[in-house]
């Protein structure tokens, strides 16, 4: 339902729509982004408790309003149990992490936030859905990645030099920091990790305050609708016993790069981060691919020949739903479909390969270009 509020449009998203909007958004995650599962007890309490998300388009986005990303910053790998031991023996508050910073940031500037955008695609958008609906504003139909990534310098507001500070970081233990000014978006990396691990692996981010004007110089607009169309064609081929690998990537304009059974995968936590690797192979027997992975997808390789690369979106999606499989909980034996859909044009400039191109993972720049050569699919 669409409705004009102060001059501008809201539409106000269903519960089926908001949980399209989330699956499609864990399609375009890349393998990470955030827990699904969590984003959708996080909707379906919304939704239960009386509460509903407003979405408002990029271009709606007025020119003096206040915005800024809530999210949650940490890491799928289980904490260490001796610091556990000790965080537990804290009070801990209900409220959510992301919620709390950004009324935190709000605090810090002394004034209301007017809408909140998501950091990026993923389960993540959901804590930016909780944090728009009880704060009672709208969220913007837009990111700074459209996809997921794994760190915090990894956003479209750094390729326009768009300062994270200042921002707040919380925790369910009451800790709350108001980080006034950072190097760069590498230093605040390196600072919301360390809180995040210290937290067991769970913190509350809520950064990059900008107005309504620089936000729609500086953002992937209509993500999150894109989104919502992904999830509902996944949604409805399944219900309709369809393929849904193949509605979904003609809902964003992906390819199909294997139909198959995964054969071995492996992860570990590195600093914070989940890095790993996933072997799949062809029900015929005939093709074989890996995935490597650092928190989301950054690379598939055929037959040990790279075929994807980073910024291109890289998914693994359960064949018969087309759910996607986020990491690390991909496991031999599953019968997938792996799909590639085009990086936002943005990430594709000398800034944007510079800042999440090849060279992020030790890599030539131009790989991505020379990949981008037509080359033979497996349908």
């Amino acid at each position: 339902m669409r409705a004009i509020k102060g001059g501008f449009y809201l539409k106000t998203l269903s519960q089926q729509e908001a949980e399209d909007m989330l699956y499609g958004a864990c399609i375009y995650g890349t393998g990470g982004g955030g827990n699904l599962e969590e984003g959708l007890q996080i909707i379906n309490k919304l939704y239960t408790s009386g509460k509903r998300i407003q979405l408002v388009p990029l271009d709606e986005a007025q020119d003096e309003w206040l915005i800024a990303s809530p999210y949650y910053v940490g890491s799928a790998a289980p904490p260490k149990k001796e610091l556990m031991d000790k965080l537990n023996k804290l009070p801990a508050i209900n409220e959510n992490v992301s919620v709390l910073a950004a009324r935190a940031l709000e605090q810090s500037f002394g004034r209301k936030l007017d809408a909140v955008i998501a950091t990026e695609l993923g389960a993540n958008i959901a804590w930016a859905m909780e944090t728009a609906a009880e704060l009672g504003i709208p969220l913007i139909d837009a990111d700074p990645a459209g996809r997921a990534v794994p760190d915090i310098a990894h956003t479209t507001f750094n390729i326009f030099d768009i300062s994270i500070a200042p921002f707040a970081l919380a925790n369910r233990y009451g800790d709350v920091l108001i980080i006034q000014s950072v190097a760069n978006h590498d230093r605040a990396e390196a600072i919301a990790r360390s809180f995040a691990i210290s937290s067991g692996n769970l913190a509350g981010m809520c950064d990059h305050p900008v107005t309504g004007r620089q936000l729609k110089q500086s953002v992937v607009p209509r993500t999150l609708s894109k989104s919502e169309a992904a999830g509902k064609a996944m949604r409805t081929a399944y219900e309709k016993g369809e393929s849904p690998a193949e509605l979904v990537c003609k809902a964003g304009n992906g390819k199909l790069m294997i139909k198959g059974r995964i054969t071995s995968a492996e992860w570990k936590d590195v600093i914070g981060f989940i890095e790993g690797d996933v072997h799949i192979e062809s029900f015929d027997g005939e093709d074989r691919i890996s995935l490597w992975f650092r928190n989301e997808h950054m690379t598939v390789k055929r037959n040990n020949e790279l075929i994807a690369i980073i910024p291109e979106l890289i998914s693994v999606l359960d064949l018969k739903t087309g759910k996607p499989i986020l990491n690390p909980a991909c496991e031999a034996g599953m019968e997938v479909a792996v799909l590639t859909f085009p990086a936002p044009k943005v990430w594709e400039s000398e800034k944007g390969l510079a800042i999440f191109g090849p060279e992020y993972i030790g890599l030539k720049t131009d790989t991505y270009q020379n990949l981008k050569q037509p080359r033979n699919l497996i349908i």
